[in-house]
Protein backbone atom coordinates (compact mmCIF):
# COMPACT_ATOMS: atom_id res chain seq x y z
CA UNK A 1 0.00 0.00 0.00
CA UNK A 2 1.26 3.54 -0.45
CA UNK A 3 0.58 7.25 -1.04
CA UNK A 4 -0.37 9.02 -4.19
CA UNK A 5 0.15 12.41 -5.52
CA UNK A 6 3.78 12.87 -4.64
CA UNK A 7 7.35 13.48 -6.31
CA UNK A 8 9.61 11.13 -5.02
CA UNK A 9 13.35 12.06 -4.70
CA UNK A 10 15.55 9.71 -4.78
CA UNK A 11 16.24 7.91 -1.71
CA UNK A 12 19.88 7.88 -0.28
CA UNK A 13 21.21 4.90 1.28
CA UNK A 14 24.59 3.31 2.67
CA UNK A 15 26.02 0.46 3.23
CA UNK A 16 26.31 -0.01 6.87
CA UNK A 17 27.49 -3.33 7.52
CA UNK A 18 30.39 -2.61 5.64
CA UNK A 19 31.32 0.57 7.61
CA UNK A 20 30.62 -1.61 11.22
CA UNK A 21 33.74 -3.83 9.83
CA UNK A 22 36.04 -1.64 9.11
CA UNK A 23 36.08 -0.02 12.77
CA UNK A 24 37.25 -2.93 15.82
CA UNK A 25 36.55 0.20 17.90
CA UNK A 26 33.01 0.09 17.93
CA UNK A 27 32.24 -0.99 21.21
CA UNK A 28 34.25 1.75 22.89
CA UNK A 29 31.86 3.24 25.50
CA UNK A 30 30.91 6.96 25.12
CA UNK A 31 33.03 7.29 22.06
CA UNK A 32 31.74 9.05 19.07
CA UNK A 33 33.60 7.96 15.58
CA UNK A 34 32.61 9.61 12.64
CA UNK A 35 33.06 8.00 9.37
CA UNK A 36 33.05 9.30 5.53
CA UNK A 37 32.19 7.12 2.26
CA UNK A 38 30.79 8.15 -1.33
CA UNK A 39 27.27 7.34 -1.13
CA UNK A 40 27.20 6.18 -4.91
CA UNK A 41 26.86 2.42 -5.05
CA UNK A 42 23.93 0.38 -4.99
CA UNK A 43 22.48 -0.16 -1.92
CA UNK A 44 22.95 -3.86 -0.26
CA UNK A 45 22.92 -3.94 3.18
CA UNK A 46 21.45 -2.90 6.38
CA UNK A 47 20.86 0.77 8.26
CA UNK A 48 21.82 -0.61 11.54
CA UNK A 49 23.07 -4.10 13.04
CA UNK A 50 23.59 -4.80 16.83
CA UNK A 51 25.99 -7.50 18.52
CA UNK A 52 26.06 -7.61 22.40
CA UNK A 53 29.08 -8.11 23.38
CA UNK A 54 28.11 -9.77 26.51
CA UNK A 55 27.01 -12.39 24.50
CA UNK A 56 29.92 -14.59 23.21
CA UNK A 57 29.66 -18.16 23.10
CA UNK A 58 31.71 -21.17 21.62
CA UNK A 59 31.04 -21.66 18.01
CA UNK A 60 30.98 -25.52 19.01
CA UNK A 61 28.07 -24.62 21.30
CA UNK A 62 25.01 -26.12 22.28
CA UNK A 63 23.33 -22.59 21.93
CA UNK A 64 25.33 -21.96 18.50
CA UNK A 65 23.34 -25.00 17.03
CA UNK A 66 20.45 -23.60 18.40
CA UNK A 67 20.93 -20.35 16.58
CA UNK A 68 21.66 -21.99 13.70
CA UNK A 69 18.54 -24.16 13.66
CA UNK A 70 16.26 -21.39 14.34
CA UNK A 71 17.60 -19.01 11.25
CA UNK A 72 17.14 -22.33 9.13
CA UNK A 73 13.21 -22.15 9.80
CA UNK A 74 12.70 -18.59 10.14
CA UNK A 75 12.08 -18.08 6.54
CA UNK A 76 9.63 -20.89 6.07
CA UNK A 77 8.03 -19.98 9.45
CA UNK A 78 7.55 -16.11 8.11
CA UNK A 79 5.92 -17.49 4.73
CA UNK A 80 3.59 -19.21 6.75
CA UNK A 81 2.81 -15.90 9.01
CA UNK A 82 2.38 -13.06 6.72
CA UNK A 83 5.62 -11.82 7.08
CA UNK A 84 6.44 -12.67 10.90
CA UNK A 85 7.80 -15.10 12.69
CA UNK A 86 8.41 -15.82 16.38
CA UNK A 87 10.38 -19.31 17.21
CA UNK A 88 12.41 -20.61 19.57
CA UNK A 89 15.50 -23.47 19.69
CA UNK A 90 16.44 -25.61 22.00
CA UNK A 91 15.56 -26.35 26.03
CA UNK A 92 16.69 -24.79 29.33
CA UNK A 93 19.63 -22.40 29.52
CA UNK A 94 20.44 -23.06 26.06
CA UNK A 95 16.86 -21.83 24.22
CA UNK A 96 17.29 -18.95 21.86
CA UNK A 97 14.56 -17.34 20.87
CA UNK A 98 14.25 -15.38 17.46
CA UNK A 99 12.20 -12.94 15.82
CA UNK A 100 12.00 -11.93 11.83
CA UNK A 101 8.94 -9.73 10.52
CA UNK A 102 8.36 -7.44 7.27
CA UNK A 103 7.36 -3.65 7.09
CA UNK A 104 3.84 -4.28 6.52
CA UNK A 105 2.90 -2.60 3.14
CA UNK A 106 5.29 -5.19 0.90
CA UNK A 107 4.20 -7.37 -1.26
CA UNK A 108 5.36 -10.25 0.62
CA UNK A 109 6.85 -12.52 -1.88
CA UNK A 110 8.80 -9.79 -4.10
CA UNK A 111 10.14 -8.02 -1.32
CA UNK A 112 9.64 -9.43 2.31
CA UNK A 113 10.94 -13.09 1.81
CA UNK A 114 14.33 -11.68 -0.08
CA UNK A 115 15.29 -9.46 3.08
CA UNK A 116 14.74 -11.90 5.43
CA UNK A 117 17.20 -13.94 3.80
CA UNK A 118 19.42 -11.23 3.32
CA UNK A 119 19.27 -10.56 7.19
CA UNK A 120 19.82 -13.67 7.95
CA UNK A 121 23.10 -14.11 6.27
CA UNK A 122 24.23 -10.68 7.04
CA UNK A 123 23.70 -11.05 10.92
CA UNK A 124 25.63 -14.52 10.93
CA UNK A 125 28.93 -12.36 9.05
CA UNK A 126 28.34 -9.24 11.09
CA UNK A 127 27.71 -11.17 14.87
CA UNK A 128 29.38 -14.44 14.67
CA UNK A 129 29.87 -15.71 18.03
CA UNK A 130 27.15 -13.86 19.49
CA UNK A 131 23.84 -14.94 21.10
CA UNK A 132 22.30 -11.80 21.43
CA UNK A 133 21.61 -9.71 17.84
CA UNK A 134 19.40 -7.74 15.81
CA UNK A 135 19.99 -6.42 12.29
CA UNK A 136 17.91 -3.68 11.00
CA UNK A 137 16.53 -3.50 6.94
CA UNK A 138 14.34 -0.89 5.37
CA UNK A 139 12.29 -4.02 4.40
CA UNK A 140 12.36 -6.45 7.34
CA UNK A 141 14.41 -6.74 11.10
CA UNK A 142 16.11 -10.25 12.05
CA UNK A 143 16.62 -10.93 15.74
CA UNK A 144 17.49 -13.07 18.61
CA UNK A 145 18.74 -13.51 21.73
CA UNK A 146 18.83 -16.30 25.08
CA UNK A 147 16.37 -13.89 26.87
CA UNK A 148 12.48 -14.49 25.87
CA UNK A 149 12.22 -10.88 24.53
CA UNK A 150 8.48 -11.54 23.11
CA UNK A 151 5.56 -9.36 23.99
CA UNK A 152 7.80 -6.80 25.81
CA UNK A 153 8.37 -3.33 25.21
CA UNK A 154 12.21 -2.85 24.01
CA UNK A 155 14.03 0.09 23.75
CA UNK A 156 17.35 -1.66 24.27
CA UNK A 157 19.16 -0.45 21.24
CA UNK A 158 18.48 1.47 17.92
CA UNK A 159 19.24 3.06 14.92
CA UNK A 160 18.71 5.98 14.10
CA UNK A 161 18.91 7.57 10.16
CA UNK A 162 18.36 11.10 9.14
CA UNK A 163 18.05 13.29 5.97
CA UNK A 164 21.36 15.37 5.86
CA UNK A 165 19.14 18.04 4.48
CA UNK A 166 17.34 20.56 6.55
CA UNK A 167 13.44 21.08 5.78
CA UNK A 168 13.22 24.74 4.23
CA UNK A 169 10.14 25.44 7.01
CA UNK A 170 11.04 22.85 10.08
CA UNK A 171 8.56 25.24 11.94
CA UNK A 172 5.71 23.96 9.98
CA UNK A 173 7.08 20.74 9.55
CA UNK A 174 7.00 19.62 13.09
CA UNK A 175 4.84 21.42 13.98
CA UNK A 176 2.38 19.24 11.83
CA UNK A 177 4.08 15.92 13.08
CA UNK A 178 3.20 15.97 16.21
CA UNK A 179 -0.41 15.62 15.80
CA UNK A 180 0.71 13.31 12.44
CA UNK A 181 2.17 10.77 14.62
CA UNK A 182 -0.21 10.90 17.54
CA UNK A 183 -2.76 9.26 14.81
CA UNK A 184 -0.62 7.54 13.57
CA UNK A 185 0.23 5.50 16.79
CA UNK A 186 -3.33 4.89 17.57
CA UNK A 187 -3.85 3.57 14.53
CA UNK A 188 -1.01 1.02 14.79
CA UNK A 189 -2.07 0.43 18.03
CA UNK A 190 -4.98 -0.82 17.27
CA UNK A 191 -5.11 -4.66 17.08
CA UNK A 192 -7.00 -4.76 13.43
CA UNK A 193 -3.89 -3.03 12.20
CA UNK A 194 -1.40 -5.86 13.16
CA UNK A 195 0.88 -3.17 14.53
CA UNK A 196 1.06 -0.56 10.68
CA UNK A 197 0.06 2.70 10.74
CA UNK A 198 0.68 5.00 7.53
CA UNK A 199 -0.82 8.55 6.73
CA UNK A 200 -0.23 12.04 5.39
CA UNK A 201 -0.81 15.22 5.92
CA UNK A 202 -0.10 18.74 3.64
CA UNK A 203 2.62 21.30 4.45
CA UNK A 204 3.89 24.47 2.76
CA UNK A 205 4.13 25.13 -0.99
CA UNK A 206 2.40 22.09 -1.89
CA UNK A 207 4.83 19.55 0.22
CA UNK A 208 3.20 16.65 1.65
CA UNK A 209 4.68 15.51 4.94
CA UNK A 210 4.27 11.18 4.58
CA UNK A 211 4.85 9.44 8.04
CA UNK A 212 4.40 5.41 8.81
CA UNK A 213 5.08 3.19 12.14
CA UNK A 214 5.63 -0.27 12.89
CA UNK A 215 5.35 -2.51 15.99
CA UNK A 216 6.39 -6.22 16.32
CA UNK A 217 3.49 -8.17 15.55
CA UNK A 218 3.99 -9.90 19.49
CA UNK A 219 3.60 -6.69 21.16
CA UNK A 220 0.53 -6.20 22.75
CA UNK A 221 -1.50 -2.82 21.56
CA UNK A 222 -0.57 -0.91 25.42
CA UNK A 223 3.22 -1.41 24.51
CA UNK A 224 2.93 -1.03 20.92
CA UNK A 225 1.66 1.96 21.72
CA UNK A 226 4.70 3.06 24.37
CA UNK A 227 7.12 1.66 22.01
CA UNK A 228 6.16 3.94 19.24
CA UNK A 229 6.02 6.83 21.63
CA UNK A 230 9.74 6.42 22.78
CA UNK A 231 10.73 6.39 18.87
CA UNK A 232 8.86 8.99 18.38
CA UNK A 233 10.42 11.24 21.26
CA UNK A 234 13.84 10.90 19.47
CA UNK A 235 12.76 13.10 16.48
CA UNK A 236 12.98 16.07 18.99
CA UNK A 237 16.99 15.21 19.85
CA UNK A 238 17.85 13.69 16.39
CA UNK A 239 15.76 15.05 13.66
CA UNK A 240 15.20 18.31 13.62
CA UNK A 241 15.52 20.59 11.46
CA UNK A 242 15.59 17.24 8.84
CA UNK A 243 13.37 16.44 5.68
CA UNK A 244 13.21 13.12 6.62
CA UNK A 245 14.00 10.53 9.63
CA UNK A 246 13.40 7.25 10.73
CA UNK A 247 14.05 5.60 14.31
CA UNK A 248 14.61 1.80 14.07
CA UNK A 249 13.97 0.14 17.54
CA UNK A 250 13.86 -3.29 18.61
CA UNK A 251 10.42 -4.06 18.89
CA UNK A 252 8.91 -0.88 16.35
CA UNK A 253 10.12 1.99 14.05
CA UNK A 254 8.65 5.13 12.93
CA UNK A 255 9.79 7.37 9.92
CA UNK A 256 8.46 10.30 8.30
CA UNK A 257 9.50 11.96 4.54
CA UNK A 258 8.08 14.61 2.76
CA UNK A 259 8.22 12.11 -0.62
CA UNK A 260 6.01 8.96 -0.21
CA UNK A 261 8.25 6.24 0.73
CA UNK A 262 5.70 3.77 1.07
CA UNK A 263 5.42 3.55 -3.06
CA UNK A 264 9.12 3.85 -3.42
CA UNK A 265 9.33 -0.30 -3.04
CA UNK A 266 11.82 -0.23 -6.07
CA UNK A 267 14.52 1.85 -4.07
CA UNK A 268 16.19 -0.62 -2.88
CA UNK A 269 17.91 -2.27 -6.02
CA UNK A 270 18.66 1.35 -7.76
CA UNK A 271 22.00 2.88 -7.83
CA UNK A 272 22.20 5.67 -4.85
CA UNK A 273 23.06 9.72 -6.00
CA UNK A 274 25.81 11.16 -4.03
CA UNK A 275 23.59 12.78 -1.04
CA UNK A 276 24.16 12.47 2.43
CA UNK A 277 22.66 10.93 5.52
CA UNK A 278 23.56 10.76 8.88
CA UNK A 279 23.36 7.76 10.85
CA UNK A 280 23.63 7.02 14.85
CA UNK A 281 23.17 3.95 16.12
CA UNK A 282 23.32 3.79 19.83
CA UNK A 283 23.91 0.24 21.88
CA UNK A 284 22.59 0.10 25.48
CA UNK A 285 23.73 -3.00 27.67
CA UNK A 286 22.57 -4.26 30.79
CA UNK A 287 23.56 -7.45 32.45
CA UNK A 288 19.91 -8.45 32.25
CA UNK A 289 17.92 -7.47 29.65
CA UNK A 290 14.60 -5.53 31.60
CA UNK A 291 12.40 -3.30 30.19
CA UNK A 292 12.44 0.14 30.28
CA UNK A 293 15.71 -0.16 32.38
CA UNK A 294 18.70 2.55 32.31
CA UNK A 295 22.09 1.10 31.16
CA UNK A 296 25.20 2.87 29.90
CA UNK A 297 25.04 3.44 26.50
CA UNK A 298 27.83 3.48 23.51
CA UNK A 299 27.45 5.88 20.55
CA UNK A 300 28.30 5.55 16.65
CA UNK A 301 27.22 8.26 14.30
CA UNK A 302 28.44 7.71 10.28
CA UNK A 303 28.58 10.71 8.19
CA UNK A 304 28.16 9.94 4.46
CA UNK A 305 28.58 12.70 1.72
Amino acid sequence: MGWAGATRPVEPRIHGSKLVEQHPLFYVANLVLFFVIACSKEYVGPWGYFCNPDSSIPPDSPISANIDNLLAVMIHASKMNNGFSGLSSGAGNNTVYGLAQCRGDLDIKQYCYPCIQDAIQQIQKDCPGKSDAQIWYDYCTVRYSQDNFFGTFDASQNALVRNQDDYKDPKTLFTKLGPLFEGIISKAADPANSGLAIAQVDLTDGDTLYGGAQCTMDLRPFDCAQCLGAAVKEFDDFCKPKQGCRVYLSSCFVRYEIYDFASSLDARFKKIPGQAIEKLIKFEFGRAKQVNKLRSRKYMMISSF
